[in-house]
């Protein structure tokens, strides 16, 4: 993709022609990170929010919850601003998501790692009852992916700005821990959609 530093293309490169992604969290780890991997587990990229971000949020949380209650807890949290990175399969970073102060609804700006050029963002709303919805916006502010089922159940479709699907999520697979799948249609956007698919995955736990 034009105006991309050399590792964000190098995972562009890397995730274009995949049919299936398999989304692992690594579970053992202070952060919040996710490798992504092709179906033979190769690891083709890294999104991640490192300890110490991780780790203020849920001492706010709990801080918050233990005087006014879960809900608010889990609101405090929300609020806070952090960024994840996105790093090439040499651990480079080439993406930054930043994520505003919005509580229940959310913007994560995305933008080059090198030059801070914008990608777009996600926009996030969050139901009072605890549902998801989510939407990609281009530089200009016009819509280029918007969920649409269960994210909650990891059980939802990403579709294009004309409502054709170019994405699922689906279950995590019980053969392999702690995993689930993004499978692609043709015309997707596969790192666009790989970076959505794995922040709403990780906001739906807060």
């Amino acid at each position: 993709m034009a105006g991309m530093n050399p590792s964000a293309q190098n995972i562009v490169n890397a995730l274009q022609g995949q049919k299936l992604l398999l989304m692992k969290m690594q579970i053992l780890s202070l952060g919040k990170n996710y490798w992504v991997m092709d179906p033979a587990q190769t690891p083709l990229c890294y999104i991640g929010l490192d300890s110490g971000q991780n780790v203020s949020a849920a001492l706010l949380k709990g801080a918050v919850a233990s005087v006014a209650g879960d809900y608010i807890g889990r609101y405090a949290a929300r609020t806070q601003q952090y960024t994840y990175t996105v790093k090439d399969s040499h651990q480079q970073v080439a993406m930054l998501i930043k994520k505003g102060s919005g509580g229940n609804k959310s913007r994560f700006d995305i933008v080059d790692a090198v030059t801070g050029g914008s990608f777009g963002a996600i926009e996030m709303k969050r139901s009072l009852i605890g549902g998801l919805h989510a939407t990609w916006v281009d530089p200009n502010g016009a819509p280029m992916m918007v969920t649409k089922g269960n994210i909650i159940r990891r059980k939802y479709s990403i579709n294009g700005p004309d409502g054709r699907e170019i994405g699922r999520v689906r279950h995590k697979i019980l053969a392999i821990r702690d995993v689930w799948q993004l499978e692609f249609e043709t015309g997707a956007n596969h790192l666009y959609s790989t970076i959505f698919a794995t922040i709403l995955d990780f906001e739906k736990k807060m």
